[in-house]
């Protein structure tokens, strides 16, 4: 059954739980980032996502001005409706929840579109890995790119330099498969790592879902380090809990990786 609370409260707020101040908080009163200005790029971080990790944002906007990328992030961003409609629907098996879920997630996206059409920017930057199927469904109704964030740092990004042996797991993306059948391009990312001198990677198995227990219990037994990377926001939270106690283990995000090998080449 379709959440008529959620899809009401995207639709007066954004987000689909509370008003969506914690969000802003976090984004532009404590981080200080670009809001609805013009510019290439107009950020989606996704509506939970800022508050759940917020030095993953401090790193990414260090990124973004040490890069000297054209900016902004939007102080009202329309939710994908992917938790509160999307996965619920999917891990139901409810097909027809499924379509209305798409449809929800259609007019939330062109909302976020309209505003970055507005502030002319050449692509729309998709930083969360819930909303980035729902998108994929859409790039081409767009007036611009609709890339992921780890496409962005690929082209701005030249090298770094960070001693450190790490574990490296893309996320396995099954549940996208029931929103699009446009594949995720993972080669960013590699590109990246491959820039960063000093670092080693042991590559985890991607065709394992961390949230299926027989798989993370496979992902785990196949971590060689003390540092996970990660780009999946989902998967991040979820070795995060995982790992917690079972040692002195690090999971981190791609932009928090990438900015400490800037500061170490500096």
């Amino acid at each position: 059954m379709i959440d008529e609370k959620a899809v009401e409260n995207i639709r007066t707020y954004g987000v689909y739980q509370g008003s969506g101040e914690g969000r802003n908080k976090v984004l532009f009163e404590d981080l200080g980032v670009r809001a609805d200005q013009e510019a290439d790029h107009v950020i989606l971080t996704g509506c939970v996502q800022p508050e759940g990790m917020p030095h993953v944002f401090l790193a990414l906007r260090s990124l973004l001005e040490r890069l000297r990328v054209d900016y902004t992030f939007l102080s009202r961003e329309f939710c994908c409706g992917w938790l509160p409609l999307g996965q619920p629907a999917v891990m139901a098996k409810n097909e027809e929840d499924i379509a209305r879920s798409k449809e929800f997630a259609e007019g939330f996206i062109q909302e976020n579109f309209r505003q970055a059409k507005a502030l002319r920017a050449k692509s729309v930057v998709l930083f969360c890995a819930a909303c980035e199927p729902n998108y994929s469904n859409y790039k081409s109704t767009a007036d611009f790119e609709v890339i992921s964030y780890t496409e962005l740092l690929d082209r701005y990004f030249e090298g770094g330099n960070l001693q450190l042996h790490a574990d490296y797991y893309a996320g396995c993306y099954r549940f996208r498969r029931k929103i699009t059948s446009i594949p995720l391009d993972l080669q960013p990312t590699l590109r990246i790592l491959d820039r960063i001198e000093g670092l080693e990677v042991n590559h985890l198995d991607n065709n394992q879902c961390c949230y299926i227990p027989p798989h993370l219990e496979n992902l785990i037994q196949g971590i060689k380090t003390k540092t996970v990377i990660t780009i999946c926001t989902g998967c991040y939270y979820n070795l995060q809990r995982t790992l917690k106690d079972k040692g002195d283990y690090q999971v981190k995000m791609l932009p928090e990786v990438v900015w400490e090998s800037i500061q170490g080449s500096s």
